[in-house]
């Protein structure tokens, strides 16, 4: 059993737990193997029928990114990471965003929005070939990042690396996808061989969609680089100096939201471009003259 102190600090954990769920997405399943432990051993841990070893809170600490100092004693750092003060700190369209970037919800949406415009416009190869781009992209993606949280992410123990993977392949993606909105008059080319003229015509959305992607981008650099910053230990930098940006976590806790309306948005400029591209076929289409 559980002395008072204790089971006020697994009261703690438990809540943190919620906030795990609520920030990241984390399942119980997922966090006990981050913990090295089993479900029901972190149930006995919660219910105060034993005690937490100092092992397992160490890891727990570095699971949420904090000191285990902050956990013994309820830090304000500690208590800014609880659900209910996430609610009030996100607000309600945040936690709405969330729910949008859920992987079963965000992903199938927008990959089918995508190869619906891709069908719409089968008569338009200009806009069909810019909506391909993104559509392979993201698709793309989504294969990657399915390979990364099931093949690589279980043989890798630290959240620095498993960041370090996720953001550097977003902003592989990224580029990617700047570089082939950069080259696609060439990339046009290699498939009608030229025979198609129209493939080769402006597109108002390019302009947009250079922007919107290139926010992405920057969303993943910056993520990428905020995550060496919090983790400067690993770098070989002195501990007591590192854990000044331990707390840097704003792109990581905000990551899925700074994404998911850029994305939303090439998907609107998108089918808005194709719909500005069918104007002009339209007043073009002789009118009979009558007498």
């Amino acid at each position: 059993m559980q002395t008072p102190e204790e089971y006020e600090v697994s009261q703690r954990v438990g809540q943190l737990i919620q906030g795990l769920k609520h920030r990241r997405g984390m399942s119980k399943e997922t966090i006990c193997r981050h913990l090295d432990i089993s479900t029901r051993t972190l149930d006995n841990y919660l219910s105060g029928a034993s005690s937490f070893k100092l092992g397992t809170l160490l890891k727990f600490a570095d699971l949420c990114r904090v000191r285990l100092a902050d956990i013994l004693d309820d830090t304000e750092t500690l208590s800014r990471l609880y659900p209910n003060n996430l609610r009030d700190r996100g607000g309600i369209l945040l936690l709405l965003a969330g729910s949008i970037t859920g992987a079963l919800v965000f992903e199938p949406v927008t990959c089918a929005l995508l190869f619906l415009i891709l069908f719409m416009a089968k008569e338009d190869k200009n806009s069909q070939l810019l909506t391909f781009i993104f559509a392979g992209t993201f698709v793309l993606e989504v294969l990657v990042a399915l390979a990364l949280r099931y093949v690589v992410f279980p043989s890798v123990e630290s959240f620095y690396y498993e960041n370090i993977y996720a953001f550097s392949i977003q902003l592989v993606m990224s580029l990617l996808l700047l570089f082939l909105l950069k080259y696609r008059m060439v990339i046009a080319a290699v498939i009608t061989q030229g025979k198609t003229a129209s493939i080769f015509e402006k597109n108002y959305a390019e302009g947009p969609l250079y922007i919107l992607v290139g926010f992405c981008a920057s969303v993943d650099l910056f993520a990428l680089m905020e995550n060496f910053l919090r983790n400067l230990e690993h770098l070989g930098v002195n501990e007591e100096f590192a854990k000044i940006f331990w707390e840097v976590t704003f792109f990581y806790d905000y990551f899925e939201y700074l994404k998911v309306l850029p994305m939303l948005l090439c998907v609107a400029v998108l089918y808005i471009g194709f719909i500005v591209r069918q104007q002009p076929l339209a007043n073009s289409t002789p009118k009979c003259i009558t007498r």
